[in-house]
């Protein structure tokens, strides 16, 4: 079987323009893991691109895009010549969206989400929207175009503006008051239409986790339960932004049978969900909170082998062509440890 991997941000999806230092780093360690894994498989031969700013990736066909090249015309014509393809984007500006699309209309076996779930997941208004009708408990979301003073006035903890489409904590910023707010917008003159790409959340302490499960067709199995360490970092303007530092993956075993319960929960209200997804919550006052849902491999990924002492990418083509699928009778959920920007 041969395997199309396209991670973009690594892959010449910025080819005409400049690196991305944020979220580079995680993109290659998510990249490199996932070559390390699939690669090791018996008949599987992967192939995947590369921005030529970049040294060129092993354990894999790797083809070279450079600042003239067109590398979605690169990327269609490698879904012709392969079997399977699994796409790592983010979110931003209908990215991972426009992808999947792309992957839909080939003949290719898509190992990540649906079109349906990347399309409701990368607005997190829309996921809020989808998790509450459903019973879901998640963090209370408005657009901020669409509230008035009256609104921050019982925000006692500050609140959280962030992109409706962001990838992890980009852009991610805490206010403590409205004021606050309303200098942050004046200083970026922000317009009416950047505005309206602008989502609001009360600032809810806790202890910020993820999960990393399989999805399909309804139906979902816990791989690992995840602390995620978030630091805030102190501007010159009266704001906070936020910032991932990395995980502890399965550093929050204890909470196994909860995170197993919501997971399933999300499975029935977005049973378009397919193959790695990695869902953000807050755990306050014993209550889990879903934050987000990211329908693509996270950062959380490249500690899985170590933790679950097997290769996860087999367990996503298992879970790809067995509509029986189970997890592994004998599998660890030893604690990994991972630091960015160490």
């Amino acid at each position: 079987m041969k395997i199309f991997l396209l991670e973009y941000i690594t892959g010449g999806g910025f080819n005409k323009h400049t690196l991305p230092n944020a979220l580079l780093q995680e993109g290659l360690l998510m990249r490199d893991a996932l070559l390390r894994d699939f690669s090791g498989l018996a008949d599987i031969e992967v192939v995947t691109t590369y921005d030529v700013r970049l040294d060129k990736p092993e354990l894999a066909i790797a083809i070279s895009v450079d600042s003239n090249a067109n590398p979605i015309s690169i990327w269609q014509t490698l879904l012709t010549e392969c079997d399977a393809a699994l796409i790592v984007a983010p979110e931003t500006d209908h990215i991972l969206t426009d992808l999947t699309q792309i992957l839909t209309k080939s003949a290719v076996c898509n190992l990540g989400c649906n079109l349906h779930a990347v399309v409701i997941t990368s607005n997190k208004f829309d996921t809020f929207k989808s998790l509450k009708n459903d019973g879901i408990l998640t963090i209370e979301t408005h657009m901020l175009d669409a509230v008035d003073a009256s609104y921050f006035e019982t925000l006692h903890n500050g609140f959280v503006v962030k992109p409706i489409d962001g990838a992890g904590c980009e852009n991610t910023l805490y206010f403590q008051c409205l004021l606050d707010l309303k200098e942050w917008i004046d200083t970026k003159f922000l317009q009416p239409h950047q505005m309206e790409k602008l989502i609001v959340q009360p600032y809810m302490a806790g202890q910020p986790a993820s999960i990393s499960a399989l999805f399909k067709k309804g139906k979902a199995w816990v791989l690992s339960c995840n602390v995620q360490k978030i630091s805030m970092q102190v501007s010159q303007s009266k704001q906070m932004s936020m910032e991932y530092a990395g995980s502890t993956v399965n550093g929050l075993t204890e909470f196994s049978a909860s995170f197993d319960d919501l997971v399933n929960k999300i499975a029935k209200a977005l049973p378009d969900l397919n193959g790695y997804v990695g869902i953000d919550v807050i755990i306050h006052n014993q209550h889990i909170y879903v934050v987000e849902i990211n329908p693509r491999i996270t950062t959380s990924y490249i500690g899985l082998r170590e933790s679950l002492s097997m290769n996860p990418a087999a367990l996503i083509l298992e879970l790809a062509s067995n509509e029986n699928f189970k997890l592994p009778q004998i599998m660890t959920r030893y604690s990994v440890n991972i630091e960015l920007h160490a």
